[in-house]
């Protein structure tokens, strides 16, 4: 009997060892095929705005040069106080030894990704004319029974509206890239991998290929684009408040490139779809996926972004409800692809 219990335990093993290697193959598969995807949307920047392509280029290595290394400093070593247990300068040392292939990553990939996209955003104009905005507004509108930036100014006050832009145009940055950042140094390997795929394809589809088969400016540039005042009222109300400049500071610089149409650091005009929400959405999906309580929070900040987008004028509704569509089912996809990636959980450093 105990000959028969071992078999069976060596054959156990056998079969474990076997899944194993088969997980792991199927792991090596999805990032060889998100090495290719990325490339091919790499390269397809590059030919569809060669120019602006090589600006960017310079742009961004100048601002990931300096800005990565600092937030790396802080972050490791803010981590290393909280959890390196009274040695903290070994708990970073060995936090960027065992991390280091995964942060060269997913920093490769913010970079190439964000160059790209922004080279297809800048080429939007050249691509297709902007042509979507009457009757997105016209759908805003018949959805909600009057133009949603009225009901979401309905909400005005100095404190309420300084929530809303902070919350858009300042915590929305250290959130995304605040995400990565995390995946890099502490997420599992197959949470890493559906977070990217999912991040390229949001890229790709919602930032790209929606972009310019819907190309629309949004309520902020309405009146320039169309010469109608439609939203007159909502440049009247955003005015009135205290803290407007947060937007219309941006929005002027976006008008400058665009009628200058020099390549620079974020530049391009896009309404639908938007990559706020998406990638709002998106991190709500990542953060459910390991807590609930975390998700709770990141589906809170999303509905916040979604508002955002509306109350300041950068998009209509519906281009956020389309966002939140697409990445759900983006999310859902990836899930299939990598298989095992709702069950993977936050490795500590």
């Amino acid at each position: 009997m105990r000959a028969i219990s071992d078999a069976i335990a060596r054959t156990g093993d056998l079969m474990t060892i076997s899944i194993t290697a088969s997980e792991d193959r199927s792991l090596d598969v999805a990032r060889i095929c998100l090495a290719a995807f990325v490339a091919i949307y790499v390269f397809g920047a590059f030919a569809v705005n060669p120019q602006s392509f090589i600006s960017l280029v310079n742009i961004y290595a100048n601002k990931f040069l300096t800005a990565m290394p600092i937030v790396f400093v802080v972050a490791v070593g803010s981590a290393a106080l909280i959890r390196g247990r009274g040695e903290p300068t070994r708990y970073a040392i060995n936090l960027l030894r065992e991390r280091r292939e995964s942060c060269l990553v997913v920093l490769g990939f913010l970079f190439v990704s964000l160059m790209a996209y922004n080279a297809y955003k800048l080429a939007i104009p050249s691509i297709t004319p902007y042509h979507a905005d009457r009757w997105l507004a016209d759908l805003d509108e018949w959805l909600h029974g009057a133009p949603p930036w009225e009901l979401a100014h309905r909400l005005d006050s100095e404190l309420w509206s300084s929530v809303v832009f902070n919350a858009y145009d300042v915590i929305w940055f250290f959130q995304w890239f605040g995400t990565f950042l995390v995946l890099s140094l502490w997420s599992g390997p197959r949470t890493r991998l559906r977070y990217l795929w999912s991040a390229a394809l949001t890229f790709s589809i919602v930032g790209t290929v929606m972009a310019c088969a819907l190309a629309s400016v949004g309520p902020m540039y309405y009146q320039h684009f169309l010469g109608d005042d439609r939203f007159h009222g909502l440049a009247v109300a955003l005015e009135r408040l205290p803290l407007s400049t947060m937007i219309t500071q941006p929005a002027a610089y976006l008008l400058s490139t665009y009628q200058s149409g020099r390549a620079d650091l974020g530049g391009g005009i896009s309404a639908m779809p938007s990559v706020h929400v998406a990638f709002a959405a998106l991190n709500a999906f990542l953060m459910t996926s390991l807590n609930r309580w975390l998700g709770l929070l990141g589906w809170s900040f999303a509905a916040l972004i979604l508002y955002g987008s509306v109350y300041t004028g950068w998009h209509y509704a519906v281009d956020g409800y389309v966002s939140i569509a697409v990445v759900s089912l983006i999310w859902w996809v990836t899930g299939r692809f990598v298989a095992g990636a709702d069950s993977a959980q936050a490795e500590p450093g």
